[in-house]
């Protein structure tokens, strides 16, 4: 029987002792309607995230807005008319805290995101306590703020919330008790919103401390083995001493005052020679 070519077998490559045969047939994951709608969402409110630290930052307290009006005026927002709104809204509501919107909003999806990424659907449960953490997180925030902080030109420093609950807390706490029970629900808060164990920053900063310690103890050390070395390592090679060139000798050492002796013998050959001499001239002048 003959097989057809297109139901025949691909040829494979023995590759480290193991078949590769060849598959060009690409496999698309497919998504859940609910996962698509749910990272749409979160998407949107990265982009209005965006658009609120634009509008945040570029915020001028001439523009009209929520509490205040004016006739004629340009707006100096970068983020025009809905921007000084959102602006002027945030800081009425939240005060200083209003800067840190953006970025829980962002911390927000990225968390939700993530479980997503990890359980491939939506677990309400875990998203309401998402939820639940971010706004009590926001809330203890704003009240410390209120409580710790001087107010702005503009606006509270905790802004409406945290003026609210401040003073509907301080009657039954004064203000050392108020702040340190608005410091528990913060640090509860944190937990629920982030999913981030209290313990597991301490090892994470105690790490972090002890590695940068380690780094200087060891460059200290590198630099203090190097200046040793150098200290005892001459930077001029030393050299052989070819008789020539002597800077200074000791007349108390006999070897440096006893001459050569070449020297001596040529000295006592001219005394030789010299006492020849004389005697040859006495035995002339003699009669």
């Amino acid at each position: 029987s003959v097989v057809p070519f297109n139901q025949q077998e691909k040829p494979g490559v023995l590759v480290l002792g193991q078949e590769y045969t060849e598959d060009k047939n690409i496999k698309l994951k497919k998504i859940s309607n609910g996962k698509i709608l749910t990272e749409i969402i979160l998407l949107i409110i990265t982009i209005w995230a965006i658009f609120l630290v634009v509008a945040l930052i570029s915020f001028h307290p001439s523009d009209p807005s929520w509490s205040q009006t004016t006739w004629n005026e340009p707006i100096k927002n970068l983020a025009g008319g809905i921007g000084a709104w959102s602006a002027d809204i945030l800081f009425s509501v939240f005060g200083i805290l209003a800067y840190a919107i953006p970025l829980v909003m962002l911390l927000g999806c990225w968390n939700v995101f993530k479980d997503i990424d990890n359980q491939n659907c939506l677990d309400f449960f875990v998203l309401s306590l998402r939820l639940i953490g971010g706004l009590a997180l926001i809330i203890t925030s704003c009240a410390l703020a209120s409580l710790n902080i001087d107010d702005l030109p503009n606006f509270s420093s905790g802004g409406i919330i945290g003026s609210v609950f401040s003073n509907a807390i301080l009657p039954w706490f004064n203000i050392l008790g108020t702040t340190l029970a608005l410091l528990c629900i913060w640090a509860v808060s944190f937990t629920l919103f982030t999913g981030w164990s209290w313990l597991m920053i301490a090892e994470k900063i105690g790490a972090l401390v002890l590695a940068t310690i380690s780094l200087i103890t060891n460059r200290t050390r590198r630099n203090n083995k190097r200046q040793t070395t150098e200290a005892y390592v001459s930077p001029h090679p030393a050299k052989l001493y070819d008789g020539t060139n002597v800077d200074y000798i000791n007349p108390d050492d006999v070897l440096f005052l006893a001459s050569p002796i070449s020297q001596l013998a040529k000295e006592e050959l001219s005394n030789n020679k010299n006492h020849e001499l004389h005697g040859e001239k006495a035995s002339t002048l003699m009669p």
